[in-house]
């Protein structure tokens, strides 16, 4: 479990602070039960920003959906170790407080909700609008309290601005007898720094056939495809289609075909 509010075992936690979602379950208590389910369901739905397999990318989301949400609070999340993709990978914990009609101090209870690739996970398909489905009910912790989001410490690859000159430059002014990795090293050598947080350049890639000279830098979302041949240097603008995997990708191969093979299949 990664947590940084343990959630163990559903006997050991202790019931809800400040109200209770155990409490006398009078019909009062139903509907505030009810409404705190529908706001962590809430969150909980809207919380995808892209593909990820990672829970933490999910806490770090939350965290910043509930700084506005009205009552609910981001208290723990949990990774699934043996997960497969696809299925359920981890889950996050929630508190969620609503007013009472009566007054008073208010109603108090707390959730949990999974999420896999695409999102928000239910146990079973179309149960997505089914607050039941996408919020389920555990004990509060009695230290239950709003977590810090996780720290993000992967590295972000990028093809720095002024990458592109700057390969335009040492492929124009190479020899007729430069190898790949000649150019290369002039390249990573040159190279500006990128300056966001976490950026890290892609690593470039070359290749020399027949006198021509390929050069790639990135992936499929973000690539510098630049080619010299016998009409001098070229910058490549392939359609982005043609950049993914089991495509024709981002690599100097790509560089070096004819025109006619890069252009939108559309």
């Amino acid at each position: 479990m990664v947590a940084l509010v343990a959630l163990t075992a559903a006997g050991a936690l202790a019931g809800c602070a400040g109200g209770s979602a155990s409490g006398s379950g009078s019909a009062a208590d139903t509907k505030s039960h009810a409404a705190a389910r529908t706001a962590v369901a809430d969150v909980a739905r809207g919380l995808y920003r892209e593909g990820t397999d990672v829970i933490e990318d999910y806490a770090r989301w939350a965290d910043i959906d509930t700084q506005t949400s009205g009552g609910v609070e981001l208290i723990g999340f949990e990774e699934y170790p043996d997960a497969v993709h696809g299925e359920p990978f981890g889950a996050l914990q929630f508190r969620a407080s609503v007013p009472r009609a009566q007054g008073g101090d208010p109603y108090v209870a707390c959730f949990e909700s999974e999420f896999d690739f695409w999102g928000v996970a239910t146990e079973r398909f179309g149960d997505w609008s089914n607050d039941t489905a996408v919020a389920h009910d555990i004990p509060c912790p009695p230290d239950a309290a709003r977590i810090p989001p996780p720290v993000d410490t992967r590295p972000v690859y990028v093809v720095p601005d002024g990458a592109e000159a700057l390969v335009v430059e040492v492929l124009t002014n190479a020899s007729a007898t430069a190898s790949a990795d000649d150019i290369l090293a002039e390249v990573v050598e040159r190279m500006p720094q990128p300056t966001g947080d976490r950026e890290v350049a892609f690593e470039p890639r070359a290749t020399v056939a027949g006198g021509d000279i390929g050069f790639a830098m990135g992936d499929g979302d973000d690539c510098l495809l630049v080619k010299r041949g016998a009409d001098g240097v070229q910058v490549l603008h392939v359609p982005r289609i043609l950049l993914q995997p089991g495509e024709l990708g981002c690599s100097p191969d790509t560089a070096l075909r004819p025109l006619e093979q890069l252009q939108s299949p559309h």
